[in-house]
């Protein structure tokens, strides 16, 4: 699968991440151990799928719990495949990749390939990282699909980035890294200048990802991304966010009002994004 398949006629990337079925479980008071509440999340992504996949450019799919609706997709949306376990990350150590899964499985469904990254260059493991990413790169390129980094900055423990920092820290990053992705979904690189800085130093084209903030705050800080050269975005919380306070009075979850608002709200912010994402780049 080529980066063409995940781009509207327009130009744009509009992905929605369906591979972090741990968080939306969290969200919704679910435990993944409890049969009977996986039921329930799956049937959760399977609605999901249909939802977006009618708005979006591209779904990503973790190897494990969404996967298995990859056929209720809309055929005009592309597919994206996480390789990594499907888990909470650990920041400081080099992600594993699940037994019997890999970039082959993913070239046989027509996918590309996606790895989240947590680093910073100065981190023990960034040899190592950087290591991985390349050689996942150069498999992905044999097998003849492309590959999306996710990289996300952190800072090493008992520290914290100024924005300055930060954003020198993310080109740093960035420039280590770029070679080895044919696309870059990163953080928003907290102000237009450092964006545009961002587009300049890259020779791939870059999304950005939402990064935990209010959805409001997600569209002022995606327009000045797409202003100052992003092609699109990649979003997951942001959608539905609001889910965790949807509670019975036993504190389980209240389904009827999350499908209601996934239905409605959620879909209507990703209808919103692609618009805000086609006028941008027009």
């Amino acid at each position: 699968m080529k980066l063409s398949a995940l781009k509207n006629s327009a130009g744009v990337y509009g992905l929605v991440a369906l591979d972090e079925a741990y968080v939306l479980a969290e969200l919704m008071g679910l435990s993944l151990k409890e049969p009977s509440h996986e039921e329930i999340l799956q049937s959760i992504l399977a609605m999901l799928t249909r939802v977006y996949s009618e708005h979006a450019t591209g779904v990503v799919f973790d190897p494990v719990y969404s996967l298995p609706f990859l056929d209720q997709k809309h055929d005009q949306a592309g597919t994206v495949i996480r390789l990594e376990q499907p888990a909470p990350p650990d920041p400081l150590t080099v992600p594993k990749f699940p037994p019997n899964w890999g970039i082959e499985h993913i070239r046989n469904l027509y996918g590309v390939a996606k790895l989240e990254l947590y680093y910073h260059p100065a981190e023990e493991t960034a040899s190592a990282k950087k290591k991985l990413v390349s050689e996942v790169f150069d498999f992905c390129q044999y097998e003849k699909i492309d590959f999306l980094l996710k990289l996300i900055i952190y800072h090493p423990p008992k520290e914290t980035l100024t924005t300055a920092q930060f954003q020198e820290v993310q080109l740093e990053a960035i420039s280590e890294l770029q070679r080895s992705a044919n696309l870059l979904a990163v953080q928003y690189p907290q102000d237009p200048l450092a964006a545009a800085t961002l587009t300049s130093e890259l020779d791939i084209p870059w999304l950005m990802i939402d990064d935990g903030v209010k959805y409001d705050k997600f569209k002022d800080q995606l327009r000045v991304a797409l202003e100052n050269g992003a092609q699109g975005f990649l979003v997951d919380e942001v959608l539905w966010q609001e889910v965790g306070k949807m509670r019975l009075k036993d504190q389980s979850p209240d389904l009827p009002a999350i499908e209601k608002f996934l239905q409605t709200t959620s879909k209507d912010r990703m209808i919103e994004l692609m618009r805000i994402a086609g006028e941008e780049r027009e």
